[in-house]
């Protein structure tokens, strides 16, 4: 069976407030899965009329009891979670399709080594930029780094709230490294395969030459 792969990011590349940012990618067999872990969601906070009505199911619009039961849900679902956990030190770091290509490089390369004998339909990003342009920079650029040709889909949460899965990982992984508390990190870490920590300086010096032809 073929796997999806659906990725997005908590925390500012250009932000020097943000000392580290988080890539998390959520594999999966079945789109539904996810989208039914949303439904279930969506129905007991409905259920509940003390609890805040959100029109996307986000880390950071969410509620600790909104966030609590989708990654409790999220984990009964046949799902593989990989992190790369980005250390800025405080930098300015443009947010550019080459910068944002080599981190998310950094996350893939332990996707495709773990489903190595498996194949990969699609890997889906929450949408990083807006312009055709930039997608198509980045996707050209990401290629590149990894060796080979992906199918790679650049896609809205709101109309794609499966791709929220991604988004509500990596709040939960921000919390525990920005130091804020685990308690969300801790419902998700038995179902995490990789959690890679990269220094920013030290990636971009190690592939200077590949980040050369990239310009």
């Amino acid at each position: 069976m073929s796997k999806i792969i659906f990725i997005d990011e908590s925390g500012t590349l250009p932000d020097p407030k943000d000392k580290i940012i988080i890539v998390a990618a959520v594999g999966v067999d079945v789109v539904d899965d996810l989208l039914d872990v949303i439904k279930k969601v969506r129905s007991q906070i409905q259920s509940n009329k003390k609890e805040k009505q959100i029109s996307e199911i986000k880390f950071y619009k969410a509620g600790d009891r909104t966030k609590t039961i989708f990654l409790q849900e999220l984990i009964k679902k046949q799902i593989d979670i990989f992190v790369v956990i980005v250390d800025k030190v405080s930098q300015i770091i443009p947010d550019t399709p080459e910068n944002f290509a080599l981190i998310s490089y950094f996350l893939l390369e332990e996707c495709f080594l773990f489903y190595r004998n498996e194949k990969i339909d699609k890997v889906v990003f929450d949408k990083h930029f807006g312009r055709e342009y930039d997608q198509s920079e980045f996707n050209k650029k990401l290629s590149y780094l990894l060796g080979k040709e992906i199918n790679f889909l650049h896609l809205d949460s709101q109309n794609n709230p499966e791709v929220n899965s991604a988004d509500m990982v990596a709040g939960s992984l921000l919390w525990k490294y920005s130091g804020k508390n685990d308690k969300f990190y801790n419902i998700i870490k038995d179902r995490i395969i990789s959690e890679k920590f990269i220094n920013w300086k030290e990636a971009r010096k190690r592939f200077f030459d590949k980040i050369k032809n990239l310009s």
